[in-house]
């Protein structure tokens, strides 16, 4: 095994042994010399080198924000790189940055995580868009429906899949919007090929076995195996390890925005990749000196906060204040598979997951807000069916849901601040025939002190709150009602560092003081290191362990969920 795979940085030949190994001497499809890409203080890339050769699939792999995404987005000519950057094609240099449309022009395909599908449009336009888009003022020229329908019928039968052209691509099941997707960028490389003789093409594929069943990953493994057999050549990035295992035939592992190493098929090792990965396991709040993150070999001192951030009290001490815990209990339903949970009130449970584990399933499930096939929650002393809960219901039992997008789901933007504060507890102030504004106007005007609503007026509207504001305004709503359980997705999404502290200390707050147990899911894992008493692991749609102590560390949540861990602590 190389020195490389043990965790140091690559040396330059090294890389060209690896690139002699793989590439047989061959002009490399696409070279990256240097991007760097920095977002305010954050350094998102820092002198990072890429290369992939013909007929070759190269996977990108990293914790969440170790800068995979911004090089794609350079790639793509979303983001503009930092000065000194190299690119080059074929062995012929591409100026930086690209423009819009460019990527396509050089052979580069793309399909992102978030798919990049107009739900509004058919499945027939969504195939069609691209490549009206690309011929620029040709894009305005009549369209034949009827011959669209038949080559875009043509395109899915040759790539095996069978989706109706008439439906909007938003109203399809996410498996079948993935096979939109991967299909339409493999189409298009398979055009641009055939227009351009020998040049390469580089399909680069961003978490792209997320949404797909087994049976599906297998679909995606063949056309890439075609692609490159072709002579083309994939870029693949992903959390999935067995996945990278059995389709790569290099690794590239990136960490805060810095190429740390790169593995060949033969060396690889789970383990000690998902420890490159991470860093180095910490395994307690205040560590010795360990690996620095920020420089590949180097080692720094434990932050002030890490060495003096006491430990959460242990919820042993929080009895429930009717004698009894909250206890989930074989749900299933969307990709998840008999999930049980139990919690105390005032303790906070995180649960931890790759995208795709069923673990962004769990708030949306468990609130009513999409079907459950099984599963029970008893809460309160009652026992219910989780297939015959609606939202409605789990108000009513005193349920709470923070969802991740809180314009489309949390909050009408439309409305005053006092209006959406007060919107759960309305029916109280209904008495007599008499509807008490004034009573809910005062409720609103101590909430915006509490919760620190800026600014603090109950007649400003919604929408025009900052994102912290807005996420603070939705979580006083809920906290108004008392619930029991509050069930929070990505609660910090898109808020700034001094909101989301805020929040931390909200909810700590209620949990502590009125025995509130709360469900927190996120894919910040150095989130559920500092707010929750302890992390559940998801992985495949059912738990596979669980972190308590001095173990749940955002490094080591990071790799049980690498790992994919099977017992059940």
């Amino acid at each position: 095994m190389s020195e490389q795979f043990h965790g140091r940085a690559p040396e330059p030949s090294t890389q060209g042994d690896a690139q002699t190994a793989v590439g047989n001497g061959q002009v490399a499809a696409l070279v990256v010399r240097g991007i760097s890409k920095s977002f305010d203080r954050t350094r998102a890339l820092d002198d990072v080198d890429l290369e992939i050769h013909r007929g070759e699939v190269v996977a990108l792999v990293g914790q969440n924000g170790s800068g995979k995404s911004t090089l794609v987005k350079i790639l793509s000519g979303y983001h503009e790189p930092e000065a000194g950057g190299q690119l080059s094609v074929d062995g012929a240099d591409v100026p930086l940055p690209l423009p819009p449309g460019k990527s396509h022009e050089i052979g580069l395909s793309f399909v992102y995580q978030d798919l990049g599908l107009s739900g509004g449009m058919t499945v027939l336009e969504n195939l069609n868009l691209s490549a009206r888009v690309r011929r620029g003022l040709g894009a305005w020229s009549p369209i034949w429906w009827r011959r669209e329908r038949r080559a875009a019928a043509a395109v899915l039968k040759l790539y095996g899949v069978s989706l109706d052209l008439g439906t909007r691509a938003g109203d399809l099941a996410p498996v079948d919007q993935a096979r939109l997707a991967i299909v339409r960028s493999a189409h298009d490389l398979r055009q641009f090929q055939a227009s351009a003789g020998d040049r390469s093409s580089i399909l680069v594929l961003d978490e792209p076995t997320v949404f797909l069943p087994e049976e599906d990953v297998r679909f995606l493994f063949d056309l890439i195996r075609t692609m490159v057999g072709m002579g083309g050549s994939v870029l693949f990035i992903s959390h999935d390890l067995p996945a990278v295992r059995e389709i790569a035939d290099r690794t590239v592992v990136l960490r805060d925005g810095h190429k740390v190493a790169e593995v060949l098929r033969g060396e690889f090792d789970e383990e000690a990749l998902v420890n490159l990965i991470v860093g180095g396991m910490t395994t307690r709040r205040s560590a010795p000196p360990r690996e620095d993150t920020r420089s590949a070999g180097a080692m720094s001192q434990p932050s002030t906060e890490e060495t003096e951030r006491a430990p959460i009290p242990s919820t042993a001490s929080r009895l429930p204040r009717d004698g009894r815990a909250i206890s989930i209990d074989g749900l299933s339903g969307g990709r998840l598979r008999e999930l049980s949970l139990t919690l105390a009130a005032g303790e906070i449970v995180g649960v931890a997951g790759l995208i795709g584990s069923g673990a962004e399933d769990v708030p949306y499930i468990l609130f009513g807000s999409e079907p459950a096939t099984a599963g029970t929650l008893e809460i309160g002393g009652e026992t219910l069916s989780i297939k015959d809960l609606t939202p409605s219901r789990a108000v009513r039992n005193r349920l709470a849901l923070i969802p991740a997008d809180r314009k489309q789901f949390g909050l009408g933007l439309a409305l005053l601040v006092w209006e959406n504060m007060t919107m759960l507890i309305q029916d109280e102030y209904f008495r007599g025939g008499i509807f008490r504004r004034d009573e809910l106007v005062a409720i609103a005007e101590r909430g915006v002190d509490d919760f620190g609503i800026k600014p603090p007026r109950v007649d400003a509207r919604t929408s025009d709150l900052s994102g912290g504001n807005q996420q603070k305004l939705l979580l006083a709503k809920w906290l108004l009602a008392r619930p029991r359980l509050l069930i929070a997705h990505e609660p910090t999404q898109g808020v700034d560092v001094g909101a989301r502290r805020e929040i931390y200390q909200l909810v700590r707050r209620a949990t502590d003081g009125e025995g509130m147990a709360v469900v927190w899911v996120t894919t910040d894992f150095a989130e559920l290191e500092e707010v929750c008493d302890r992390v559940v692991i998801v992985s495949r749609g059912r738990r596979s362990g669980e972190l308590r102590g001095a173990e749940m560390t955002e490094d080591s949540i990071s790799a049980a969920v690498l790992r994919q861990l099977e017992e059940v602590a």
